[in-house]
C-alpha cells in the first residue's frame, strides 16, 4: 500500500521511500535541479557502459556509528540487517525477506514502465556456491508474488557464477572494489536473445557489483537491464534522519520490530509506576518476576537508564534499541495523553539519536 512517501509492508510495516530530488538514474542524493549525481554523470574511469538502464530502491540503507555499534537509521535498515545476519538462525531471513518482497513488488508495480515485460531476474551469487545468497529470501516470495498476479519472470541466477573470490568490500576504496569486480561473473548455458532482465540486490551502493554483473548478462545478448534493490546505501557520516515520524514508526523502530513479532511478550509488561514530569523526564517502574525494574528518561541529559536483562545483557543499550520494559511504557504514554505527545518525545530522541546515551543505572 503506498502512501505519500511511506509504503506499508503487508501493510502493517511503514517504511519510508526516497524522495526527489534524487538521481535519476540509481536514486542517490542530487542538488535540486540536476537529474544525476556524480557517479552517474561522471562514472569511475574503469566504467566505459554502466550496461544497466535504471535502479530502484525501496528506501535508504545506512548504519551510524563505529563497527561494533551500528546503529541502523531505519525499519528498511533493520530488515536488510537481519536479512544479512551471519547467525544460521532461517526465520527471521524468512521473515525480512518476505516484508521486502512485498516492497519490492509494490516498487515494480509504481514504475511498470520500467519493469514491465521482464522476462528474467537475476541475482549476484556467492563465491562459495554452498552459502544461500541473501537474495534467495527476497526473490522465492517475489516470484510466487509476481506469478499469482500473472507475471512469470524466470530467475536464472543459478546459471551465474563468480569465478573469483574477491573477499568483503569493508575498508576498500571506490578504486579497488571496482577493479576487484571487474570479470568476477559469468553467465553459463542460456542466450538472453535481447530479452529485458532485472537484477535484484538487497542494497546498492556504488554500482560496481550491478555493473559487472550486466557486463556478463550482455555477453549471453540481454536486452535492457534494471536494477530492483531493498536499499539505497546513502553515503553520510552522521546521523541524517530528521524528517518528523509517526509513533507506528518510531516505536517499531525503536523496539527493533519485536513490537510486530512478538506483540504477546510486550502486552504481559505490568507498569507499576508511570510519571511524566515538568522536568522532561519520565520516570517508570516495572514490575518483574523476582524483582522490580527502574527505569528513567530524561530528555534533557539526553539518557536511558534502565537495567533489566534484555537491555543489558543482549545488548540493546549498545545499539540503542528498547527492551520490551521501554517498549510497553510509551505505549502507555501513548494511551493516557495521545499520539501527539508521544510522537513529540519519540521524535527528539530519534532525531538526536547520536547523542543519546542508553545504559545501567
Amino acid at each position: 500500500m503506498l502512501k505519500k512517501n511511506r509504503i506499508l509492508l503487508e501493510e502493517r510495516i511503514p517504511i519510508k521511500t526516497i524522495e526527489e530530488p534524487s538521481c535519476k538514474r540509481c536514486m542517490d542524493n542530487v542538488d535540486t535541479g540536476k537529474d544525476l549525481c556524480k557517479a552517474c554523470e561522471y562514472p569511475h574511469p574503469i566504467v566505459n557502459d554502466w550496461y544497466f538502464n535504471k535502479v530502484k530502491c525501496l528506501g535508504k540503507y545506512k548504519y551510524y556509528g563505529d563497527n561494533r555499534f551500528k546503529i541502523p537509521i531505519n525499519i528498511l535498515s533493520i530488515l536488510i540487517s537481519l536479512l544479512k545476519s551471519k547467525k544460521k538462525t532461517i526465520k527471521p531471513k524468512e521473515y525480512a525477506g518476505k516484508l521486502l518482497a512485498d516492497g519490492l513488488f509494490q516498487i515494480f508495480n509504481k514504475f511498470s514502465d520500467i519493469f514491465e515485460n521482464s522476462l528474467y531476474l537475476a541475482f549476484s551469487p556467492k563465491f562459495d556456491t554452498l552459502q544461500k545468497n541473501q537474495c534467495d529470501y527476497i526473490v522465492d516470495p517475489l516470484l510466487k508474488r509476481l506469478k499469482k498476479e500473472g507475471i512469470k519472470i524466470v530467475n536464472i541466477s543459478n546459471k551465474i557464477e563468480r569465478v573469483k573470490n574477491v573477499g568483503k568490500n569493508m575498508g576498500k576504496d571506490i578504486d579497488q572494489r571496482f577493479l576487484d569486480i571487474e570479470g568476477v561473473h559469468k553467465v553459463n548455458g542460456i542466450d538472453l536473445k535481447g530479452a529485458k532482465v532485472i537484477i535484484i540486490d538487497d542494497v546498492y551502493t556504488i554500482g560496481s557489483t550491478s555493473w559487472d554483473l550486466s557486463r556478463a548478462l550482455k555477453e549471453q545478448n540481454a536486452g535492457e537491464i534494471n536494477v530492483l534493490a531493498a536499499g539505497r546505501h546513502i553515503l553520510y557520516n552522521k546521523w541524517i534522519e530528521k524528517e518528523y515520524c509517526n509513533f507506528d514508526e518510531l516505536i517499531l523502530y525503536f523496539s527493533n520490530l519485536d513490537i510486530d513479532r512478538n506483540r504477546s511478550l510486550i502486552d504481559k509488561v505490568r507498569i507499576k509506576k508511570l510519571v511524566v514530569t515538568r522536568e522532561n523526564q519520565i520516570d517508570a517502574c516495572i514490575k518483574g518476576s523476582n524483582k522490580d525494574y527502574q527505569l528513567l528518561v530524561d530528555f534533557n541529559e539526553q539518557k536511558i537508564l534502565h537495567y533489566c536483562h534484555d537491555f543489558i545483557q543482549n545488548k540493546k543499550s549498545n545499539s540503542k534499541r528498547f527492551c520490551k520494559h521501554i517498549t510497553k511504557v510509551f505505549i502507555n504514554i501513548r494511551d493516557e495523553r495521545g499520539d501527539q505527545f508521544v510522537e513529540f518525545l519519540l521524535n527528539q530522541l530519534y532525531r538526536n539519536l547520536d547523542k543519546w546515551v542508553f545504559e545501567d543505572f
